[in-house]
């Protein structure tokens, strides 16, 4: 079959899945060789600078008086300075390459799943696990099973931000088209409970209730199955069942019956015809789904233009990959590790400096109000650029005014407390024997993922097809070895 459609690059760890209302053995010592003096040196006062990659729009116009201001609180705090440089998304990708395979000088960097595990294996990163003493903070603030889900092999390189680790989507409804035709909408979780609510919304508005794109419902299988990083090949571990079999997701009954319900609608016109070739579904609809908390409700309205309530789709789930969706490594060539480490500490446990990286220069970006008894953040522009999830923790942040209460303490750490984990969470599959039969694998789901997720094509037809296809490229390889290391990994714990 042909391959139907580019894959659609989504970019947050606070991710919608659908966009706007669419579904939104390594050791250091293997350190590549290198020339240059992996940091920079210390200033003229002896003060060391630190240099981070980090992610977001570009670098910040006002970033030299910032640096100023955060490099005197960070002299006096831990006698470092920092030196930022922010990466847009569109060019992080190749640049991180570069970066790593070049050994280029820097001491921190912005990470995720996408290519930890790989960089790690080609001696990128430190191996910080003995410096973990020496930070208290950070093992106080972090839970010490979401430092394990970053570990591999045992040894930790990487810091996790400590936010929305783990994962809840949402129902988002434009609260207009509930209110007149789905008052119920409160009370459903799953996709069997809202089928009646979107044939009433069609029958009223004469539109397809349900705008996606491309990528469809892409958390039917990720709400129900750990991927185990390998990635979008069909394979996974149930959060639930118990049994902690590896299997082949799409076959699953839980999966086929969603995939039914969603192809269904597809055909009743509840979905947009045109969603298995559409590359962005923003703008106005009555129903997307999106990955975050309730209070986060206020922006998805923002960006429909409309008013919207929200309801949990199925349960808050958490595994490697949901930990792994931001995180900060120190490079293996650094030679201020434990500066880096302790700069990350002050990071999650002080919340000026938090703030800082945040929104910006206090008095150029923000200003601090009292807003009922509490310090808000009032934004005086969107001229700060760099990607607050990737930095650090939520819970020491200021919210910005208008917000209720503390929403980070009161929803975001109540989702990650009450989070069903993954059996396989702290474990990671040494790919090296299977990695040509898993990029087989993905290369073939991306030619079945749109048909599969946005319910054009007929599951018990199509995902036959595509298994065919898949174990024909080795997927029952993949199965039997990651099963095997699961299984012995399991027997350690």
């Amino acid at each position: 079959m042909k391959k139907l459609f580019a894959l659609l690059l989504a970019v947050l760890m606070v991710v919608s899945l659908f966009a706007g209302c669419g579904s939104s053995e390594t050791d250091e010592t293997d350190a590549p060789a290198q020339d240059a003096q992996a940091s920079q040196p210390a200033d003229d006062g002896g003060i060391p600078t630190l240099k981070w990659y980090m992610v977001g729009g570009g670098q910040p116009a006002n970033m030299d008086s910032w640096s100023t201001k955060v490099n005197a609180y960070l002299e006096e705090k831990i006698g470092v300075h920092l030196e930022i440089e922010c990466v847009s998304w569109g060019d992080w990708g190749n640049r991180r390459s570069v970066i790593v395979s070049t050994n280029e000088p820097y001491d921190l960097m912005f990470t995720d799943m996408s290519s930890y595990v790989s960089d790690v294996q080609m001696g990128a990163f430190a191996d910080i696990t003995d410096l973990m003493a020496e930070v208290p903070g950070l093992t106080e603030v972090i839970p010490e099973t979401y430092l394990n889900a970053c570990e591999i092999n045992g040894r930790l390189y990487a810091i996790p931000a400590y936010k929305d680790s783990s994962m809840t989507n949402f129902f988002v409804w434009t609260k207009e088209y509930v209110d007149q035709y789905f008052p119920g909408y409160a009370d459903a979780h799953e996709l069997a409970d809202i089928t009646e609510g979107l044939r009433a919304i069609k029958e009223g508005t004469g539109e397809a209730p349900l705008l996606l794109n491309q990528d469809g419902v892409s958390c039917i299988t990720g709400n129900k199955y750990d991927a185990m990083g390998l990635g979008s090949i069909g394979l996974g571990i149930s959060y639930t069942a118990g049994d902690n079999k590896v299997v082949a997701v799409y076959e699953q009954e839980d999966v086929l019956e969603d995939l039914r319900i969603l192809h269904g609608w597809f055909n009743e016109g509840l979905i947009n015809s045109d969603a298995a070739v559409r590359a962005e579904a923003t703008g106005m609809c009555a129903l997307g789904i999106a990955q975050g908390w309730p209070s986060a409700a206020s922006g998805w309205g923002e960006g429909r233009g409309a008013e919207v309530v929200v309801s949990q789709y199925e349960d808050t789930v958490v595994s490697n990959d949901t930990v792994q969706g931001s995180m900060t490594c120190i490079s293996a060539s650094s030679n201020y590790k434990l500066e880096a480490l302790k700069l990350l500490e002050l990071v999650n446990t002080d919340t000026w400096l938090r703030d800082a990286l945040a929104y910006g220069e206090e008095g150029v970006n923000f200003n601090y109000v009292e807003e009922n008894g509490y310090q808000r953040v009032e934004k005086l522009n969107n001229d700060w650029t760099l990607a607050a999830y990737t930095q650090g923790t939520f819970f020491n942040m200021s919210l910005t005014t208008g917000s209720v209460g503390n929403y980070y303490v009161d929803e975001v750490k109540v989702q990650n407390e009450n989070a069903i984990a993954s059996p396989a969470m702290g474990f990671i599959c040494d790919t090296t024997n299977i990695a040509d039969q898993i990029a087989a694998c993905k290369a073939i789901f991306e030619e079945y993922k749109s048909l599969i997720n946005t319910g054009t094509g007929d599951p018990d037809t199509v995902i036959p097809e595509m298994m065919e296809a898949m174990r024909d490229s080795g997927f029952d390889e993949i199965q039997a070895e990651v099963q095997a290391q699961l299984d012995a990994w399991l027997a350690e714990q």
